[in-house]
C-alpha cells in the first residue's frame, strides 16, 4: 500500500495538532500500515519519557532524552532530515534505544545512592493533621533532598532482671524473672523498682509493696543503694510482722540484684525512721538469701554441684577445700554405717578437719557392727576404712535424696537431718559370688545456711549383719 504520509503528519497527530477529519484519516492510515505503525509507536514511547515527571526517575529522564534530544521531535522546530531520515530509521532505531539504555543503567547507578535515600524516608513520613500542607503528596522532585539523614536514636537494650514477690505463707520471697528494655538514660535502680511495684505475674505470688507508695528518689553511693519513699509506704502497710518482713526484703533481694549494689537503705519522705512498723528500720538492710524460696529443681541442681565439688575434695584428701564446705555452725558428722548417733560419732568444725590427715591422735568414731567393739582410729585410718574405701568419685549409681541399699542397718540420716539433701554414690558389689552382700555406699549430707548448702555428715554404708 502506497503511504500518502509522511512523519512530520504521524509527529503532528502525536500531538494532537490536527483538526478531527485529518487525525480520523490518519488513525485509518495507521490501522492498515505497518511502517507508519512503526514511525507512531517510536513517538510515543519518546514522548512518555519526556512527560514522565516522576521524582525517582527525573535524572534517568533528563539524561536519556538529552542523548537523544527529543526537542528535535517537538512541534516548534522542523524536522531536519526529512526523508533521509525515514530512510535511516531501521537503522538509527536500535541505535537511539541501545543508547537510551546505557545511559539509563549509568545513570541509575550513580543515582542508586539518592533513590534508596528517597524510597527510605518516604516509608517514615507520617501524616500530621495539623498540617495540611505536610499532609498532602508534593510530587515536584526540586522541592525534595536527594537524600535525608535517618533520625537519631538512643540504643534499647534488652535485660533480664530478678524480682522477688512473697508466697502464700508470707514465709518466704520467690525470684520472678522479666524482660526490660534499657536504654543510656535508663536510671536502673527506677526502673527495677516500678517493675516490682507493678505486681508478680506468676500465679501464687503476691505483691508486698503498699498501695500509693511513690518512689521519690532513688540514688547508690559505695554499695548502698537509698530509697526515698513517701510516707503511703507506712501508712497503707496492712501490718504484720511477717507481711513487713516480706515487703522488705522482697524489695532489698531485689535491688541488691544489680551489680553494685550490697544494701539497701530506706528513707520515708526524705527521713530516716526508727521502726517500719514493728521492724527495725534506720540501718541499711543486707541480702537476706535464706529467705528465697527455691524450686525443687533448683535446690537438686545446687546440691548436686556441691555434692561433686565434695566428693572430689575427699578424693584427692584435699582437708583445706573439704573444710570451706562445712557448716559454719553445726561442723560436719562422720558416721561409720549410715545410723547416726549424735552422741558417739564424732564431729569437727571446718578449723579442725584442716589438720585432721596429719594428726596422730586416735579417736572413738563409734562401734563395729557385729562386735560391737569400739573404733578405735587415727583421722586418716578411719578415712581409708569408713570414708573412701572405694573410688565413690566414679560410682556405679548416684542418687539425690534416696537410699539406695540399706542392709539391715536402720539408715536415719532424714530424721536427724529432716532440712537437709544429700547424695548416695552407691557400687551394688564388687565380687559376683557374694551376691551384692559387698556393696558399698558413701552419703553426703546438706544443709542450708544464709542461702548457702553446707556438709553437715558424712556416712558410710556398707552390709551389716
Amino acid at each position: 500500500m502506497k503511504c500518502n504520509f509522511n512523519f512530520e503528519d504521524i509527529i503532528k497527530y502525536s500531538e494532537n495538532h490536527l483538526s478531527e477529519e485529518e487525525k480520523k484519516r490518519i488513525k485509518e492510515h495507521l490501522d492498515v500500515c505497518e511502517k507508519c505503525r512503526k514511525r507512531y509507536g517510536v513517538l510515543k514511547f519518546t514522548e512518555a519519557y519526556a512527560k514522565d515527571s516522576s521524582m525517582t526517575s527525573e535524572s534517568i529522564t533528563k539524561n536519556v532524552m538529552e542523548t537523544i534530544d527529543v526537542n528535535r521531535y517537538s512541534k516548534s522546530k522542523k524536522f531536519l532530515f526529512g526523508r533521509n531520515f525515514y530512510r535511516a530509521l531501521p537503522v538509527i532505531k536500535p541505535v537511539l534505544a541501545s543508547a537510551a539504555v546505557f545511559v539509563v543503567v549509568m545513570v541509575g547507578i550513580t543515582s542508586f545512592g539518592s533513590l534508596r535515600g528517597l524510597i527510605n524516608n518516604s516509608g517514615d513520613v507520617k501524616p500530621n493533621p495539623t498540617n495540611p500542607i505536610a499532609n498532602s503528596q508534593n510530587t515536584n522532585p526540586a522541592a525534595l533532598p536527594e537524600s535525608t539523614a535517618p533520625a537519631v536514636q538512643n540504643p534499647v537494650e534488652k535485660k533480664v532482671i530478678t524480682l522477688y514477690y512473697s508466697n502464700s505463707n508470707a514465709d518466704k520471697v520467690v525470684a520472678e524473672k522479666r524482660e526490660v528494655e534499657i536504654s543510656k538514660d535508663t536510671q536502673i535502680e527506677r526502673l527495677v523498682f516500678e517493675e516490682l511495684q507493678k505486681g508478680p505475674k506468676n500465679e501464687g505470688l503476691v505483691a508486698t509493696i503498699p498501695k500509693g507508695t511513690r518512689l521519690l528518689s532513688v540514688s547508690t553511693e559505695n554499695g548502698i543503694c537509698t530509697l526515698n519513699l513517701s510516707k503511703e509506704f507506712v501508712d497503707n502497710h496492712p501490718g504484720g510482722t511477717a507481711g513487713e518482713t516480706m515487703t522488705l526484703f522482697s524489695i532489698v533481694n531485689t535491688m541488691t540484684e544489680l551489680p553494685g549494689i550490697e544494701k539497701v537503705q530506706f528513707l520515708i519522705e526524705g527521713q530516716k525512721q526508727d521502726a517500719y512498723i514493728h521492724v527495725a528500720f534506720s540501718e541499711p538492710f543486707k541480702r537476706n538469701n535464706s529467705i528465697i524460696q527455691k524450686s525443687p529443681s533448683e535446690i537438686k541442681a545446687e546440691v548436686e554441684a556441691k555434692s561433686q565439688e565434695a566428693i572430689k575434695a575427699i578424693k584427692e584428701k584435699d582437708m583445706e577445700k573439704l573444710a570451706q564446705m562445712v557448716h559454719p555452725e553445726k561442723g560436719v558428722l562422720f558416721s561409720p554405717y549410715s545410723h547416726i548417733e549424735l552422741e558417739k560419732h564424732k564431729v569437727f568444725t571446718k578449723d579442725q578437719l584442716k589438720n585432721l590427715m596429719e594428726s596422730e591422735e586416735v579417736y572413738i568414731w563409734g562401734e563395729y557392727d557385729g562386735s560391737g567393739d569400739p573404733i578405735k582410729l587415727t583421722f586418716a585410718q578411719y578415712f581409708d576404712k569408713f570414708v573412701y574405701d572405694h573410688d565413690f568419685a566414679n560410682a556405679e549409681k548416684v542418687a539425690y535424696n534416696e537410699i539406695q541399699q540399706s542392709g539391715n542397718t536402720i539408715v536415719n540420716i532424714s530424721d536427724v537431718y529432716p532440712e537437709g539433701k544429700f547424695m548416695d554414690y552407691y557400687f551394688p558389689g564388687f565380687t559376683p559370688e557374694y551376691d551384692g552382700m559387698d556393696w558399698a555406699s558413701l552419703r553426703l549430707v546438706f544443709e542450708e545456711y544464709d542461702g548457702q548448702w553446707y556438709l553437715v555428715c558424712i556416712a558410710h554404708g556398707q552390709w551389716t549383719i
